[in-house]
């Protein structure tokens, strides 16, 4: 996920990164006519990309089709299918509370990049780190960790713990005043390739539970374009040169025309309504066309081990137990996405 973007970033990006901004510029708080903080279900302001609704008429980039061509053709010649990663290849979201442990976690360096451990020094230095904390499974080992009573947000990357029960991260970061940051890390932290946090477009059980998503979601893919990225993404790890393919960071939408009544898995229409509304961000390339919804591990330890997605996605049990997640979103035709142009929304 990381790997180039790192070694890029160890001589050039030091010096930059600890002087940076703070991680909350530009983003704002929102109250509601009567007064009330809003709040969104992902934590990070209303005027970000991920919570902000896409009008209905859009200009679209004039090469749309070829992109979409692109991305179909990812899936046909990548397993025929567009899964949800949710236990491999995702995140599990820890929200803590005040009295939640802190640890300082060590930076691993997995890189043998030292130059960076400035970089990430202040993410680590004190880390609410819960009892039963856990990573994704796959060689990402990610984790989404929320603190609202500090407005604070981490995410990390080859995160583990060792014997004594200590944690270290190869990277990550932090944010600070997270409900008035637009869903953004400084550059270079974060546990994306993009630098865009996991939290901020990862579907969550609730979300499918009631039937609604309110933020965009993410979509990664095996083809990203070299050395491109679009706003929100600060950098990209793209590995395939050519003007259609595409951009990481590059905002995406599904077609408003497509009726989504079509598409059997109740799950799979509450989140083809979101593609439609708040669209996908392109937040990484994978080894398949994927979009990402929490690891349900944490859900599942505290209520009797049961997986909630298979009830979740199949409610009616047609496809066999075990594939739900790699099947769910065959009913959403990949042709029928739409390819905003670079930068759509960036703020002037």
């Amino acid at each position: 996920m990381l790997t180039r973007i790192l070694a890029a970033l160890a001589t050039v990006l030091v010096a930059q990164a600890v002087s940076a901004a703070p991680a909350h510029a530009g983003g704002q708080h929102t109250k509601h006519a009567g007064g009330q903080d809003t709040k969104t279900v992902n934590g990070f302001s209303r005027q970000g990309p991920w919570n902000t609704k896409l009008p209905r008429h859009v200009p679209l980039a004039a090469n749309s089709a070829a992109v979409v061509e692109n991305i179909r053709l990812d899936k046909v010649n990548n397993y025929g299918s567009w899964a949800v990663n949710t236990d491999e290849y995702s995140t599990p979201i820890f929200t803590v509370g005040r009295d939640t442990p802190t640890q300082r976690w060590t930076f691993s360096d997995c890189l043998n990049l030292p130059h960076l451990a400035p970089v990430i020094a202040d993410s680590l230095a004190a880390v609410p780190t819960p009892a039963d904390l856990i990573v994704s499974k796959g060689t990402d080992a990610a984790v989404t960790i929320y603190q609202p009573s500090t407005d604070t947000y981490w995410d990390f990357w080859r995160a583990e713990r060792d014997a004594a029960g200590h944690w270290s991260a190869c990277w990550g970061g932090k944010i600070e005043h997270y409900s008035r940051n637009p869903g953004i890390f400084t550059n270079p932290l974060g546990a994306t390739a993009t630098g865009l946090p996991m939290g901020a477009f990862t579907i969550r059980i609730d979300e499918l539970r009631r039937g609604r998503i309110d933020h965009a979601v993410n979509i990664a893919t095996v083809r990203t374009r070299k050395d491109c990225n679009s706003w929100p993404a600060t950098r990209n790890d793209g590995n395939t040169e050519g003007a259609d393919i595409p951009c990481e960071g590059q905002r995406f939408r599904l077609d408003p025309a497509f009726d989504i009544s079509v598409v059997r898995s109740p799950a799979a229409r509450t989140i083809a309504r979101a593609m439609q509304e708040y669209g996908l961000i392109m937040t990484d390339k994978a080894g398949a066309l994927v979009t990402y919804a929490e690891d349900p591990r944490p859900y599942m330890a505290a209520n009797g081990g049961v997986d909630p997605y298979f009830a979740l996605m199949d409610p009616d049990d047609i496809v066999p137990d075990g594939a739900e997640k790699y099947l769910i979103l065959g009913d959403i035709p990949v042709e029928r996405l739409q390819a905003l142009p670079y930068d759509y929304g960036r703020p002037c």
